[in-house]
């Protein structure tokens, strides 16, 4: 039987459409914000992600690429290039003041929050996060190495 969580999970989603790459993105957010997106491992091996725990004010962020060379990750934001998701309480000037500095952010067209429930596979995209997050754990603790005397 799974564990359930001990706090409810809330969720913010904002939409941002631009003319810049991921890792531009994410050191102008870093030093707009200021922040510390670090790149991670491709999300599906096709979307760039980078992740920030703001540990000051608990909260989660992920930035998500929304195209591959192939496909869409959200269909329903076709013309969305990335998506940031942030976990924890969010209150409605935090998610103003994100908006308004993602917008400040030169080659920047738009940014805007997003619905969770607007988008079909929502809750497969957390898990699939979750999972994903849990192989970079699990991939990155060392290998002890027994030696016999």
């Amino acid at each position: 039987m799974l564990e359930s969580r001990a706090e409810p999970s809330f969720y913010t989603l904002a939409a941002v459409s631009c003319h810049l790459k991921d890792y531009r993105l994410s050191f102008l957010l870093n030093q707009k914000l200021p922040a510390g997106f670090r790149k991670m491992d491709d999300f599906h091996g096709h979307y760039s992600l980078y992740f920030y725990l703001d540990e000051e004010c608990r909260n989660s962020y992920y930035l998500v690429s929304n195209r591959s060379e192939e496909k869409v990750l959200f269909p329903e934001l076709k013309q969305t290039d990335f998506v940031i998701l942030v976990e924890g309480q969010y209150k409605k000037n935090q998610l103003n003041y994100l908006i308004s500095t993602i917008k400040s952010i030169p080659n920047v067209l738009t940014t805007f929050e997003i619905q969770a429930e607007s988008l079909k596979n929502f809750s497969g995209f957390l898990a699939d996060l979750e999972l994903h997050f849990l192989n970079l754990k699990i991939e990155s603790k060392p290998k002890l190495v027994f030696t016999k005397k």
